[in-house]
């Protein structure tokens, strides 16, 4: 049973505070509102405070200054972490088998499937000329275009007029992660990653790093994507427009982000740095 957030609930105390993007802190146009750029740099000025999120280096980077943010942030859906505080500079990386990064960039350029990637920070999509399969933290996809070509018992994966199986030449031997997440707009996107690399292990390091009890860290998200974030930490909250299988994992519970739960669970740690 999940723990309501409201202001009756007693605030806890914690040394570091985590959150997702998307359904989390941005709105529909992929906006974060004032009212939670307030609160997270107040929050910030207390413990560290970080996003985690599975959109790449080059977007974290631009909403982590938009909140002010100093401490170590986590980008790649957990493989790739940076410190704004030493310019940028990455303390944590996990990639892709080149070899296997290539099965990937052709699965997705030869059906003219819309992509982004990142390698190391450096940004690649769809229509870049220039693409390097080394390093390649993520490369995200619209989840409808690339499913049934990865799927074992997808018409498209047993096709005879499927030149290459991209379920034996990428899942069979369990050589990556696939990791599903929403977009703000409720867009469903699928995640190529390294084998074993999550939100979850990014906190693993994160907390290492900086020297933090996890059982003391505060995170929030709404996605399959935050889900090991949130097994990983003491105090973890699920968005009320969560995907299901967060309330499985998750202590407390807030409101949809469009009902104001974001600021209403900021409210709540806040109250506890007084």
């Amino acid at each position: 049973m999940n723990i309501k957030i409201d202001k009756h609930l007693n605030s806890p105390t914690i040394i570091a505070a985590l959150f997702d993007l998307d359904g989390t802190l941005l709105d529909r146009d992929e906006q974060i509102p004032d009212e939670i750029i307030k609160r997270i740099k107040y929050i910030s000025k207390y413990i560290p405070t970080s996003i985690v999120s599975g959109r790449i280096f080059s977007s974290v980077k631009n909403y982590s200054k938009i909140l002010g943010l100093s401490s170590p942030q986590i980008s790649d859906n957990g493989a790739l972490i940076f410190n704004p505080k030493n310019n940028d500079e990455i303390i944590f990386s996990k990639s892709i088998n080149s070899n296997i990064c290539e099965i990937i960039f052709n699965l997705l350029d030869s059906n003219n499937f819309n992509y982004f990637a990142s390698a190391k920070g450096v940004e690649m999509t769809h229509e870049s000329k220039f693409k390097t399969n080394k390093n390649v933290n993520i490369v995200t996809c619209f989840y409808d275009d690339v499913i049934d070509y990865i799927s074992k018992d997808s018409y498209l994966s047993k096709s005879k007029n499927n030149i290459k199986n991209y379920y034996d030449l990428l899942l069979k031997e369990n050589k990556i992660s696939l990791v599903p997440s929403t977009g703000s707009s409720d867009e469903k996107y699928l995640s190529f990653m390294p084998k074993n690399v999550n939100k979850g292990v990014a906190i693993d390091y994160y907390s290492e790093y900086l020297n933090l009890d996890k059982t003391k860290i505060f995170a929030i998200g709404d996605g399959l994507n935050d889900l090991e974030m949130l097994q990983k930490v003491g105090f973890s909250v699920a968005m009320g427009n969560s995907n299901p299988d967060l309330f499985k994992v998750s202590k407390f519970l807030t409101k949809n982000f469009s009902d104001n739960g974001t600021v209403e669970a900021l409210d709540w740690i806040i109250r506890g740095l007084k």
